[in-house]
């Protein structure tokens, strides 16, 4: 026997119908077939009393019977969100089309014809068994994925910097940190980072793993153990990206990457160095207004022979950087319009005078595009004037 054909004969079906012959015809019908599990009610009120405690698979309904039809029961079952999935076999001598019709609008699934043809019967019954199976199986298995990608989630966020270390290395380097993570509906790689470096340096970095769901919060993991694992060495972004790209190539599966920057802020030489592996281009916000830096490169994890540069601008008190993910270029408005570079720098001079910039362009940018393409991280480092 298999799991299908025993998973149809431990469900369970409630039949209403008010001609006592014809519940043991159906009873008959069904127990030939291995289906035991069966229950019987008269009418529809006693059809509502049954429900609750047998939760049948399947019901079996009469049309025309007394007190309560199966025209109300139906609407009754289909206002209910408990039952609204439940199948509703019809077996009626009513045969018209309008009737008919009118038997599928009250929410009934299926209907057949009296006099019961048995074999058309039972395999009526199968099929609506069968669906009712693959239904609650994809409903487990979708409750359980879900389970899941909150796990993933929860986890994901966790590879942010805490508020504790934020506000220690902004109180200790002179720095207002100012960060912004909104998730979308699916799960990212996004995550970013900041780091002590001693002598007046701070590291900050922004990654972003290709795809999303599971897979792309594995792979993000993967990364931000690498990255603690290889110290990024004297402060060399460049040296640093290379080094993780040459070990994250043998962690990723084939055809996934990352795009990564990495940035050193020295406040003793008020000096901003970089590198970048395709992250999306730094915006440099100085007296004079905000400008682009270059964030070209190859995504890491691509090729192990991959070379990256460092940049260097100068960063002086006053100055401030806003890091971003894609989601800020790919997320469209209600018109399908995403933000173009200009628009970016525009967004920024907006509100780069705000007690709060980077709240303030974020809830710009939210007010606009309320759906995310992709997780959306930033981050807005300003030092103290």
């Amino acid at each position: 026997m298999t799991g299908e054909t025993a998973g149809i004969h431990d469900c369970r079906i409630l039949v209403v119908e008010d001609a006592e012959p014809i519940r043991r015809l159906i009873g008959a019908l069904l127990a030939a077939d291995g289906i035991s599990r069966v229950v019987f009610a008269e009418d529809g009120v006693a059809a509502l009393d049954r429900l609750e405690e047998f939760e049948p698979h399947l019901l079996v309904l009469d049309m025309m019977m007394p007190r309560m039809d199966g025209f109300e029961l139906c609407r009754r079952l289909r206002a209910d969100p408990r039952w609204q999935r439940l199948p509703i076999l019809v077996q009626t001598a009513l045969g018209s089309p309008d009737e008919r019709t009118e038997i599928f609008r009250a929410g009934a699934t299926d209907v057949i014809s009296k006099p019961i043809h048995g074999p058309e019967f039972l395999a009526r019954t199968r099929v609506h068994l069968e669906n009712r199976l693959l239904i609650a199986s994809l409903l487990d298995f979708q409750q359980r994925l879900n389970q899941d990608l909150q796990l993933a989630r929860r986890m994901q966020e966790d590879l942010l910097p805490s508020a504790a270390l934020v506000e220690e290395l902004a109180a200790g380097h002179g720095l207002v940190i100012q960060s912004h993570f909104q998730p979308s509906s699916e799960i990212g790689g996004d995550f970013w980072g900041i780091e002590d470096l001693g002598r007046g340096r701070v590291g900050v970095f922004t990654a972003d793993l290709t795809g999303h769901g599971v897979s792309a919060a594995l792979n993000a993991f993967r990364l931000h153990t690498l990255m603690r694992q290889l110290a990024p060495g004297a402060g060399e972004p460049a040296a640093h990206l290379t080094a993780l790209n040459r070990h994250l190539g043998g962690l990723l599966p084939t055809g996934q990457f990352a795009t990564l920057f990495y940035g050193v802020i020295d406040t003793i030489a008020d000096v901003l160095t970089f590198s970048s592996a395709g992250a999306p281009d730094p915006v440099l916000v100085l007296e004079e207004g905000a400008t682009f830096e270059d964030g070209s490169g190859l995504p890491i994890g691509i090729t192990g022979e991959a070379a990256y540069e460092s940049r260097r601008v100068a960063f002086p008190p006053g100055a401030s950087l806003l890091l971003y993910s894609d989601a800020l270029l790919e997320s469209a408005d209600e018109s399908g319009a995403c933000l173009g570079s200009n628009d970016i720098l525009a967004l920024v001079d907006q509100n780069r005078f705000q007690q709060a910039p980077l709240a303030a362009l974020a809830a710009a940018f939210r007010r606009a595009r309320p759906r995310l393409a992709d997780d959306l991280t930033l981050v807005w480092i300003s030092r103290s004037a």
